[in-house]
């Protein structure tokens, strides 16, 4: 049975990742083990046995496959790609010394996961630079000094792995001698979850073990398995987190409030939405706009925050010098969660969407914010200057308007020429690059709500801006690679919100 597939893959949940070791497994045997410890809670499964030839270890491959069928926990194969098609696995996980990811990723297809082991910041770095969509997450470690694996690299510890953490926005497991004693030690490191070995494999009660890892987890902060309820396996009453967006509607679905929305749950939130316009609006542009009073969009905000905890904001559309003024005093004085400002000020196509008294209240409205996110035309009208042509001005623009605003600034770079799309991250003097490839199509309805939007739901999930802005930028890249699977509308139609599913 073939699972490689040419469409999107699911974003697997790294909270609890079990490799197998036959020999620790003893007499129980592999399959039993994996059982237990996934109905206990193991989120990821992969089949790591150096000593098996092909044609054993794809028996047992089959046999874990069965195992785990109708859970929903993805099962990778170590190192062996070419194994992965007949024992019908979602993936691999290869080493720094094994396949070019590249290469694994161009057999594989687009529909297999790929896992990287990375021991250094120089090897998190490289793999970050590959292009995007090669990898789906990263292996760091040793943590600590392990005997289930001879050879590996110098352990990095608890502040090694918070170094290299810091260095990607892909999503990334601690490995190295995890045990539910030591988790505490990696509590703000920023991972996304541990990868054990003997902590399972060795237990006498391997579904015991998993619920004590899954409780040190939810103790540390770490992972999916860190809001689901701990050892009880209940889920919490915030298990996920709550976004708002507040901005305009399109009635298309591409872009403002529906755009939010889907990128949203998309990405794990939960979606609020308070409305500043309605627009008469379809994939050929505008036809009319309908001003919500600001009056009734501090209505909308301050009845949604008697009820609701809020993980983070995206603000977008505000349309008026009022409401963009209201929406300052409640960002300033009711919220209480991260902020992500989208100055629609400038369409795609060079448009102003703004009046001039509209635009100095969004100015003002910035330094109150966590990020900014203009792209080429706004960043020139925020700064009074004529718009960016080359990187280099990118990245002065980029630095600039952080130091006026006072705030972080992710300067777009979609309107620049070239085959990449380059991000820039203005944050605390320091810059950083984030590249895709430019994606060749039409339908680019909506890409600045959307970049925004999932922001904003990624630093719900995670603390680190870097993090949260790299994984929206491949969000974005990946549904605009979808877009064209689309057909919607007689324009430029959306990216596809939804493309891990559908």
């Amino acid at each position: 049975m073939s699972t490689r597939r040419a469409g999107p893959r699911p974003r697997p949940d790294l909270s609890l990742y079990l490799v197998t070791d036959t020999v620790l497994c003893g007499d129980r045997g592999v399959p039993a083990v994996v059982a237990e410890a996934v109905a206990a809670g193991v989120t990821c499964v992969q089949l790591r046995d150096k000593t098996l030839d092909d044609d054993s270890l794809v028996a047992l491959g089959r046999e874990l496959r069965q195992v785990l069928a109708g859970t929903g926990v993805p099962l990778l194969v170590d190192d062996r790609v070419h194994l992965v098609e007949p024992i019908g696995a979602d993936g691999v996980h290869i080493g720094q010394t094994d396949m070019d990811p590249v290469e694994a990723r161009r057999i594989l297809g687009e529909g297999a996961l790929i896992g990287l082991s990375t021991h250094s910041v120089g090897q998190v770095r490289a793999a970050s630079a590959l292009p995007v969509g090669t990898v789906d997450y990263l292996g760091m470690g040793p943590v600590w000094a392990t005997a289930t694996k001879a050879g590996h690299a110098p352990p990095i510890g608890p502040d090694g792995l918070a170094a290299m953490r810091a260095e990607s926005w892909l999503p990334a497991v601690a490995i190295g001698s995890v045990k539910a004693h030591s988790l505490a030690a990696l509590a703000g490191s920023g991972v996304d979850g541990v990868a054990v070995v003997s902590a399972l494999c060795a237990a006498d009660d391997p579904a015991a073990a998993t619920r004590e890892l899954r409780a040190a987890l939810a103790r540390a902060g770490i992972g999916r398995t860190a809001s689901a309820g701990g050892a009880s396996g209940k889920a919490s009453p915030h298990r996920v987190p709550s976004v708002l967006s507040i901005a305009g509607s399109d009635p298309s679905g591409g872009a403002g409030i529906q755009a939010d929305l889907k990128a949203f749950s998309a990405l794990g939130a939960h979606g609020c939405a308070v409305l500043t316009a309605l627009t008469a609006q379809s994939t050929q542009g505008v036809t009319g706009i309908h001003p919500v009073p600001a009056a009734f969009v501090r209505e909308q905000v301050e009845t949604l925050l008697a009820d609701v905890r809020l993980d983070a904001v995206k603000v977008g559309m505000l349309g008026s010098a009022e409401v963009a003024r209201k929406v300052a005093a409640l960002v300033r004085d009711r919220v209480d969660c991260p902020v992500v400002l989208d100055p629609v000020m400038v369409s795609t196509a060079g448009s102003r969407l703004l009046a001039t008294d509209a635009v100095e209240a969004v100015c003002a409205l910035a330094p109150e914010v966590d990020l900014v996110t203009p792209n080429g035309p706004e960043a020139a009208v925020m700064l009074g200057a004529a718009e960016a042509t080359t990187l280099a001005e990118q990245r002065e623009q980029a630095v600039a308007l952080a130091e006026r605003l006072g705030t972080r600034v992710l300067l777009k770079g979609g309107h620049l020429a070239g085959a990449e799309s380059v991000d820039v991250l203005a944050e605390e003097g320091r810059l950083r690059e984030l590249r895709a490839p430019r994606v060749d199509t039409r339908n680019t309805h909506g890409t600045g709500c959307t970049l925004s939007s999932a922001i904003a739901a990624e630093h719900a999930h995670h603390s680190d801006w870097g993090v949260a802005v790299g994984r929206a930028k491949h969000y974005l890249t990946r549904a605009l690679q979808e877009a064209d699977g689309l057909d919607i509308g007689a324009g430029p139609g959306p990216v596809h919100h939804f493309h891990p599913w559908w």
